[in-house]
């Protein structure tokens, strides 16, 4: 049963790391912060947990809301 569990949680961390490049790879250049786009590659690579976190979280400029003003 533990097995299971432990499996689990790789394919869960497996599919965020693989998310995370293909959307770090796909995301044009005007859309990233902090980083070029090599920089972040290079992050998520070394670090591959820690880096599609920071991805996830820092590394892309969210959408416009539809309707909202933008602040810039």
């Amino acid at each position: 049963m533990t097995s299971v569990l432990v499996y689990a949680i790789y394919a869960i961390v497996a599919a965020l790391y693989v998310y995370a490049l293909v959307d770090c790879i796909r995301t044009p250049a005007a859309h990233i912060r902090m980083l070029p786009k090599i920089g972040w590659l290079v992050v998520m690579v070394l670090l591959p947990i820690l880096g599609a976190i920071a991805w996830r979280n820092l590394g892309k400029r969210s959408a416009p809301v539809e309707g909202r003003p933008s602040t810039a």
